[in-house]
Formats: C-alpha cells, structure tokens, sequence
C-alpha cells in the first residue's frame, strides 16, 4: 500500500478539523471510505465508538448509508447512529476504491 499523502493529525481540544481535508462520516454514501483522522464529542460517545473500533487511522468504508449508517471497520460492520457519525472526521485515503483493497490478499 502507498504511503499516505499527509500524516494523520487529530485536531487538538477545542480545534475544529480542516474542512478542507476532513469531513464527517454521515457525508458518505454508500461504497465510499475514508480514513479516521478525529473523533469529536463527549467522553462517553467517543469511547462508544472506540469500543466498536472506531479509532484514528482507521479506514471506516460505508456499507449503507443513513441513520443508522451500516459501516465496516477492520472488516466488522457496525450500525452507528447519524449523530454520532457526525462527530467522525475522515480524510480521503490514498484514492483505491476500499472494495478493491482486498482483492488477490
């Protein structure tokens, strides 16, 4: 796999992330993917979601999109509420389709 264009930087508390590189995950639709780069929210959202395994550097591909949302981490689907898809943050990976990643592995 290539290495990725910029290092993968959480935004710091209280910063809000770049919109022009990040977007939160409810703007996917199905069949897209991005990777991690900050999880917003309070304390007990944020380890809901690290708990599914949604954590930074991750790849979070988009299996069905609405609320809920179905998507696959590390090869888990997990149904994750709009509101809290909001406070995910991706940025564009390195531009391989994610149903393409797995192929011939």
């Amino acid at each position: 796999m290539p290495p990725l264009q910029a290092p993968i930087h959480p935004a710091g508390p209280g910063q809000v992330p770049d919109p022009a590189r990040s977007f939160s995950a409810d703007r996917l639709s199905a069949g897209e993917c991005g990777l991690i780069c900050d999880i917003e929210g309070d304390h007990e959202d944020i380890e809901r979601l690290k708990t599914m395994g949604v954590c930074l550097g991750r790849r979070l591909h988009v299996i069905k999109a609405g609320d809920p949302m179905i998507v696959s981490v590390m090869g888990t689907r997990l149904g994750i509420a709009g509101r809290l898809a909001r406070h995910v943050f991706l940025r564009p990976d390195d531009g391989v389709p994610c149903h393409e990643r797995h192929r011939g592995a």
